[in-house]
């Protein structure tokens, strides 16, 4: 039995690309979720684990009427609709965010103007994101920003690229560390929570999770331990997952 469905956004409920969403199978599965939240059907209520930030992540809980607290920013910040309250998790220090902020000035100084398809996701506070159309850039980037990181005192980065983004995270902070973090909060075990997501971002909701799918559109890498891979790819993909067995309360 599951009592609470965890789900990345992109590439998952929507597309990976930047491009409108499509209203129709985005309209059933805010249907599905809010007849979840109010306890009105046998599917466990869900709530969002993404890289995205808060602001974001606001609007599709009011929309998906998602009442469980949401992790955002890759495992870095908790936020609940309910208090509109938003929190780091407890291994995100200021010391942190003080060497983060001097990323993002490198970032801003040296990579943004030799990289003019290279964009900065702005609204994050303990993460950071780059979009390109053309990721093959991330590794040629990757290293330098490793590198100006190591002359950072205290701090420790992991940089992960995804199908379009460049996700530049604290080390030790993961998605799936604020996955257990809040079923700790919550009074969940493991056994208690499914997931699903679509990146090696996600490998650590996996690690989690007592059950964790795919939509087709998922890396090779996740999809080799996932418990089900569907045929469909992103919210076509997380409809026919909803509709296992695993998600049932």
């Amino acid at each position: 039995m599951t009592k609470l469905i965890i789900s990345d956004i992109d590439g998952c409920i929507s597309p990976e690309e930047s491009r409108a969403w499509e209203m129709d199978l985005f309209a059933r599965l805010a249907g599905l979720s809010r007849a979840a939240s109010a306890g009105e059907s046998g599917l466990a209520p869900m709530t969002l684990c993404t890289g995205r930030p808060q602001p974001y992540v606001e609007v599709l809980m009011k929309l998906l009427d998602i009442r469980y607290p949401a992790i955002c920013e890759a495992g870095a910040v908790y936020y609940t609709l309910n208090d509109n309250r938003s929190v780091f998790v407890p291994e995100v220090t200021a010391e942190m965010i003080r060497g983060l902020h001097r990323v993002r000035e490198y970032i801003s100084s040296e990579l943004l103007p030799e990289y003019p398809g290279l964009i900065y996701q702005f609204g994050k506070e303990a993460q950071m994101s780059l979009f390109s159309e053309q990721p093959a850039c991330f590794t040629e980037i990757t290293p330098r920003i490793l590198a100006f990181a190591e002359t950072v005192p205290g701090l420790e980065l992991q940089v992960t690229p995804t199908h379009f983004y460049l996700n530049i995270d604290l080390k030790g902070v993961t998605k799936g560390a604020a996955v257990q973090g809040l079923a700790h909060g919550l009074g969940l075990e493991k056994e208690d929570i499914a997931g699903i997501g679509d990146t090696m971002g996600d490998i650590s909701i996996r690690e989690a999770v007592h059950f964790f799918a795919c939509p087709a559109n998922a890396v090779p890498g996740l999809k080799a331990v996932a418990d089900y891979v569907s045929p469909w790819p992103d919210i076509r993909g997380v409809l026919d997952i909803l509709e296992r067995p695993e998600m049932r309360r």
